[in-house]
Parts: C-alpha cells; sequence; structure tokens
C-alpha cells in the first residue's frame, strides 16, 4: 500500500518523536512553579505527535475509516499547541527580566565606594538616601516599600521585589536581582545599590542562599567601582547570621 521505504521513515520519525515525549515527561515535576506548566503542555501537546506518527506507521500496513482526518487532526493540536506553549514561555521569560529604567544622573564618582550594612529603622537609611541626593549619585534600590524612596531624588530608581506582580522582580530570582544590579552599575561609574529587603528574601530563600548572592553581588559591584548598602533587622535574621554579615560589610 505504500512504498517500502515509508516505513522505514515512520518508524524513524516515530521513535524521534517518542524520545522528545519522553525526554519532558521525565521533567513532569522536576521544575519550578513557573517552569512547571510549559513543561507539562509540552509533554501533552507531544503526545498528540506521538500518536499522530504511531497512527501513521500503523496505517502503511493497515486502512482505516478517517485515518487521514485523524492524524491531520492530531498534528493540528500537537502543532497549534506546542507554538502556544513557546510562545507563552518566551513572554513568561521576558516578563522576568524587569528593565530597569535609566535615570538622568550624571556619572560622578563618590567617596562611599565599598559595600555596607545597615541595622535598625529605616530612619537611617533615609539618612544615606538624603546623603545620596545630595552628591547626585546614581542609585537602584530593590526594596518592598517603593514609595518610601519617593523623596530620593531624581536620581534614584527603585524596583519592589515581590509575587504579586510582573511589574517587580520575586524574591526567588535572586539571580535577576544580581543581573539588574551589575547593570545599572556598569551604565553609571560610582552608583550605589541598596537592597532593604532582606528579610523578605528570606521567607523564600535559605540564609546560605542570601548570603552567598550578596557576596557575589558585593564582589561584582566593588570591582566596577560601585557600593552596595544591606539594611537589615538583626533581631529578625539572628545574631549568628548578622555576625556573618559582618564579616562582609562594614556597618554604617
Amino acid at each position: 500500500m505504500e512504498p517500502p521505504y515509508a516505513p522505514i521513515y515512520d518508524t524513524i520519525l516515530l521513535v524521534a518523536v517518542g524520545y522528545i515525549w519522553w525526554f519532558f515527561l521525565k521533567r513532569w515535576n522536576r521544575y519550578t512553579a513557573e517552569l512547571r506548566p510549559f513543561i507539562q503542555r509540552a509533554s501533552i501537546f507531544l503526545s498528540f505527535a506521538f500518536m499522530g506518527r504511531l497512527l501513521d506507521l500503523i496505517s502503511d500496513f493497515y486502512q482505516f475509516p478517517y485515518t487521514r482526518e485523524t492524524i491531520t487532526l492530531l498534528y493540528g493540536v500537537s502543532i497549534v499547541g506546542i507554538v502556544y506553549t513557546m510562545i507563552a514561555y518566551v513572554q513568561a521569560l521576558e516578563k522576568s527580566y524587569v528593565p530597569v529604567p535609566k535615570p538622568t544622573s550624571p556619572q560622578i564618582k563618590h567617596e562611599m565606594a565599598g559595600a555596607y550594612i545597615v541595622s535598625g529603622s529605616k530612619e537611617k537609611l533615609t539618612e544615606i538616601m538624603a546623603l545620596l541626593k545630595e552628591r547626585n549619585s546614581p542609585s537602584l534600590i530593590f526594596t518592598r516599600s517603593p514609595t518610601f524612596y519617593s523623596g530620593a531624588g531624581e536620581f534614584a530608581t527603585t524596583i519592589w521585589i515581590t509575587q504579586a506582580t510582573d511589574a517587580g522582580i520575586p524574591p526567588t530570582k535572586l539571580h535577576v536581582i544580581q543581573e539588574k544590579a551589575i547593570q545599572f552599575a556598569k551604565e553609571f561609574d560610582g552608583s550605589v545599590i541598596v537592597i532593604d529587603c532582606i528579610e523578605y528574601l528570606l521567607m523564600y530563600n535559605e540564609f546560605p542562599s542570601v548570603f552567598k548572592f550578596l557576596v557575589n553581588l558585593k564582589d561584582h559591584l566593588l570591582m566596577l567601582n560601585a557600593s552596595l548598602i544591606v539594611a537589615v533587622d538583626e533581631k529578625a535574621i539572628g545574631s549568628r547570621n548578622y555576625r556573618l554579615l559582618l564579616n562582609e560589610f562594614e556597618p554604617l
């Protein structure tokens, strides 16, 4: 009913599609909540492609009613579903990388270059921000309270750390926070990076992960002639963890 090479061709394609389907099925529950739906959708839509390939191979030997129509339907659902999944994944990936607004500040070096820790109330941070404003220092602030810094000056930019909206950065994405901070420091010499939401980050990450993130960010910023200011409540994180931070950050 078919050319001799048709079953061989269909078998090869069946094995290829089956392998891809199996590859995604093995990762059904492996990743985080953000990535898991895309893996599961891809697995579901690839199952339609696998069924289509299997029916295509069987039809080389036996003909069933509406075989061509069924195969076309299975392929159509699979292709449309996989295209939709890819587009949704790229859109989610783009949203995770929140663009950092560029302040109009001149690139001025200042004397604060280093890594510092601020413990206690936000009034002390207010004093620091007033100093940065006076010196026209370009500042990037990762915070739970963007409105708190509304008077920090035209050269200060805030990024909201939140799970509630795509307008901010989720607290689980420490690598995105680091990338945004380094990008800002590269564009504005002598810039200051402020992180005043350590307690919130610790709600979603273990302390070793947050500590490693802060130390790595500190090293990158120092090489870029930038400063890092970390605001933290000593009582909230515990004395042992606070002492570890003091080994890397100078108290202000």
